[in-house]
């Protein structure tokens, strides 16, 4: 019997926030404790998202504009990440990662590849070949949402 909507939303209800918390705790013991897990958070998204700004960030982990802002200063503190002025807008303050938060970004998504390929290996190649097909499918349902959200928010 084919499988309804229902009960694959069901399933993916249960199965991401499982994910989610497995792949959290690997970042963790990768990223030290000088970078909790909201700072990670934001150095994903800013390497995902070159010059996003501070409301940008803010919905991303819905937090309030001020949180955000301070999650902020703290990585600039930390030299991971910076703000921009662009000439001719002073209002407008983009984020971006700096040279060394590239490179922490980098050590631990790599990190959670590697832990993430050594779950993959206990799968047979079909049953890979399943998880990327759903993976795909996935990616294609969801890849615009993130966007069309930073447009909502740039158009405020």
């Amino acid at each position: 019997m084919p499988a309804s909507p229902n009960q694959c939303a069901a399933e993916l209800l249960e199965t991401i926030p499982l994910l989610m918390r497995v792949i959290r705790t690997n970042v963790r013991s990768h990223s030290g404790p000088e970078l909790s897990m909201p700072q990670f958070r934001t150095l994903a998204f800013l390497g995902r998202n070159e010059c996003a700004m501070l409301a940008d960030v803010s919905n991303f982990l819905g937090l309030t504009p001020p949180a955000a802002s301070k999650l902020i200063d703290g990585l600039v503190a930390a030299k991971l990440a910076s703000r921009k002025t662009p000439a001719g807008d002073r209002r407008r303050v983009s984020l971006e990662l700096t040279a060394a938060g590239r490179r922490k970004y980098e050590a631990v998504v790599e990190a959670a590849r590697e832990f993430l390929a050594v779950k993959m290996r206990h799968f047979n190649a079909t049953e890979r070949a399943a998880v990327l097909g759903a993976m795909s499918l996935l990616h294609r349902a969801f890849a615009d949402a993130p966007d069309e959200e930073r447009k909502k928010l740039r158009t405020r």
